[in-house]
């Protein structure tokens, strides 16, 4: 229940923040695999996504690249640079394509100065966000990962889903989403296998789940059993 009062939040901020920006913003399409902005990059580019998925992902030392964030239709990313001048700490990428609004630095800037309820919007935003990251660690001292995998499938659902079958498909590898939440890969298996079993989901491939019970789902990711 707390996870969906923080979600429901953060849903309304940013649509406040969108509907802010929009008369400063432009559309903008990105294909698969095209990169939105890159780590290193300082010019700073707002984006409010409209539909398709984003992936943020860092590449570490070592050359493995890790998966931070999912973002989908609503979010609103990207302006970190507008905000401390420096550079992205993390590369974001197209999963599919993806249209969104879009605003540069300099659009931005003005937009502060024509209207600070722009600003506000964003301090607000980015204040859920460092929440978020907050409740991220707590939940990643809990050894249940059964929640936080059930609610990332959930996210994944159509709005009307609701007591009928629904079909979802993970937006990237299993072990990637395992690390956006911060469980194990070998966690988010046993969970997916946990609610296979229970009667819940139905494994269509790899990366394809059919939702038997949309309604179960989301009680177990409230954190209720799964019988």
């Amino acid at each position: 229940m707390k996870d969906e009062t923080v979600k429901e939040g953060r849903d309304d901020l940013a649509h406040r923040a969108r509907e802010l920006l929009a008369p400063f913003s432009h559309h903008r399409t990105f294909q698969p695999g095209d990169l939105v902005f890159r780590e290193g990059d300082d010019a700073g580019m707002l984006v409010a996504i409209e539909s398709g998925r984003v992936k943020i992902h860092r590449v570490l030392a070592n050359g493995k690249a890790v998966t931070l964030y999912l973002f989908g239709p609503g979010d609103v990313f990207g302006f970190m640079p507008f905000l401390d001048g420096r550079p992205y700490p993390a590369s974001a990428q197209a999963l599919e394509t993806v249209t969104a609004l879009v605003m540069p630095r300099s659009a931005l800037v003005g937009a502060f100065e024509r209207d600070p309820k722009v600003a506000l919007a964003l301090v607000q935003l980015l204040a859920t966000r460092l929440r978020e990251a907050f409740d991220r660690i707590e939940r990643s001292s809990v050894p249940e990962a059964l929640p936080r995998v059930a609610s990332a499938l959930a996210s994944l659902l159509p709005d009307e889903a609701s007591g009928g079958l629904a079909v979802i498909d993970l937006p990237v590898r299993s072990g990637e989403l395992a690390a956006a939440i911060g469980v194990a890969p070998e966690s988010f298996s046993r969970a997916v296998t946990k609610l296979v079993a229970s009667g819940v989901l139905h494994r269509l491939g790899p990366r394809r789940l059919q939702v038997l019970d949309p309604d179960r789902l989301r009680a177990a990711a409230a954190g209720a059993r799964t019988p």
